[in-house]
């Protein structure tokens, strides 16, 4: 009877010692994605404190990178390379190529900043001191007064009254402030519209005027909301009313600038445009040797005023409505037979040029990071 009873303790210790250890696993798997949930709100110290206690309870790679990309963003950059460094030492080969992408990115941050950049808290540091191997003047094995194995968080490194090592101001970028901003890096959309009024010799092209325009835009100064689109654009006119010059194709190759009439937060924004642009025309007209297309060039303007909805967590969704512009030179390139039997700028109408309104509407998506630049860091 007394060796049924201990054979049951010890069965009853095991079992409880193996609960624990899954409970503690089951606590850390959920403390780590509800680290990555608060990322996504902007809520960088709080997302720390979930990684932390998280590799605390399990140390799994995943869980410090993840703790380094939450440090990142609190701008405490000497930490998140500690917490990267630990990730490290048993990452699998894709875990590691990440991490080795992001520590490049902590150290250019830090020199863009001008931050000295040295990891904190446990290793990757100056080196120990030769008359104390610990590092730790308590003689703490661990090299942390706390205890704590990483010395990353709230119960890291360094003494009252020091200035901490490695800290500088958060980033730039998808996790860049507790509200959704009205910025972003570059963007790309299209639009349509439509409208009239005339180009070339009265009676040659109709009136009414349609069509559609790619544009991509990038804000050259994010604090002003001041920025650069280049754009595309196709516009369509029909024939006129002595059918002289068939129907008119347009297509626009332009660039211009414009600027966001906004406040810091605001989902509603007022853009005035201006550009330049260069204008290939194509008359829906033959001769012997075929057809116009892009035979004809001339230089144009637009102008534009629109107004924009954004929608959308990071406001990258943007509705717009406009109304604008565009306006012609006279035709100044023609084919160059025109003096020996070919077409010319004077047959088609197209020595005088002209302006047409518009109305439209379109949809553009906005990116928060340089072009080619990943959109945001993957969490584990």
């Amino acid at each position: 009877m007394t060796r049924l009873s201990i054979a049951f303790v010890l069965a009853s210790t095991l079992l409880a010692s193996h609960a624990y250890a899954e409970s503690q696993a089951d606590i850390a798997a959920r403390e780590n994605e509800e680290g990555k949930q608060l990322m996504f709100e902007n809520k960088y110290d709080q997302a720390s404190a979930k990684f932390m206690s998280a590799h605390s309870r399990v140390p799994e790679p995943k869980y410090f990178f993840n703790h380094c990309t939450s440090l990142y963003w609190e701008g405490k950059f000497g930490e998140a390379m500690t917490a990267c460094n630990a990730a490290d030492k048993n990452a699998d080969e894709k875990l590691k190529a990440k991490i080795t992408a992001f520590e490049d990115k902590i150290r250019a941050e830090a020199q863009k900043q001008g931050v000295s950049l040295e990891p904190v808290g446990g290793g990757a540091g100056p080196g120990p001191d030769p008359n104390n191997p610990t590092g730790n003047p308590t003689g703490n094995p661990t090299g942390n007064p706390t205890g704590n194995p990483t010395g990353v968080g709230p119960t890291g490194p360094g003494q009252p009254g020091q200035p901490p090592t490695g800290v500088g101001a958060r980033p730039m970028g998808l996790f860049s402030a507790s509200r959704p901003e009205n910025k972003y890096a570059w963007s790309l959309g299209f639009d349509f519209f439509g409208g009239g009024g005339r180009v070339g010799q009265p009676g040659y092209y109709g009136h009414a005027a349609g069509g559609f325009r790619i544009k991509s835009d990038y804000l050259l100064i994010p604090q002003k909301r001041i920025g650069a689109q280049g754009y595309f654009q196709i516009s369509n006119y029909g024939e006129g009313s002595d059918m002289s010059g068939g129907a008119l194709s347009i297509f626009d190759l332009g660039i211009a600038g414009y600027k966001h009439l906004c406040g810091r937060f605001s989902r509603v924004c007022l853009t005035p445009l201006a550009g330049v642009q260069l204008a290939l025309l194509s008359p829906n007209q033959t001769d012997g040797g075929g057809d116009t297309v892009f035979n004809y060039a001339s230089l144009g303007a637009r102008l534009e005023m629109a107004a924009s909805f954004m929608l959308g967590g990071r406001y990258q969704h943007v509705i717009s409505a406009m109304i604008g512009l565009n306006a012609y030179t006279p035709v100044f390139s023609e084919p160059s037979d025109c003096d020996f039997g070919g077409i010319c700028k004077e047959d088609l109408g197209l020595d005088k040029g002209g302006a047409a309104f518009y109305l439209g509407a379109g949809y553009t998506y906005r990116f928060s990071t340089p072009f080619g630049s990943a959109p945001f860091v993957t969490l584990e």
